[in-house]
């Protein structure tokens, strides 16, 4: 008698899992289907960080077409003088001298 209750709870048990499994991923996949978000009409904070985005890529990409046309020449002494005064400040704005 207490083996036939026992299947029977583990029979129940085992099928309220698979159905509440079964359950729960329906209603992950009906939730899926319903998050889409309009490319049509972004808003207003989307369209600002696009433009900030495209506003510091002009600024890199002109930094970068900066270096590639002094690099693309051969590297001459004011380029590397150019290189190393950048590189002077950068480690002068980082180990501040005191002259006490």
């Amino acid at each position: 008698m207490q083996a036939t209750q026992f299947l029977k709870i583990c029979g129940l048990s085992l099928s309220l899992t698979l159905i509440g499994q079964m359950g729960h991923s329906a209603a992950l996949k009906a939730t899926e289907s319903k998050v889409n978000l309009s490319p049509e009409r972004p808003s207003l904070m989307e369209k600002a960080l696009q433009q900030q985005r495209k506003d510091s890529k002009i600024l890199r990409d002109e930094n970068d077409l900066r270096v590639l046309t002094e690099i693309k020449v051969a590297p001459t002494q004011s380029f590397f003088a150019a290189q190393n005064q950048r590189f002077s400040r950068i480690v002068q704005a980082l180990f501040i001298q005191n002259n006490s």
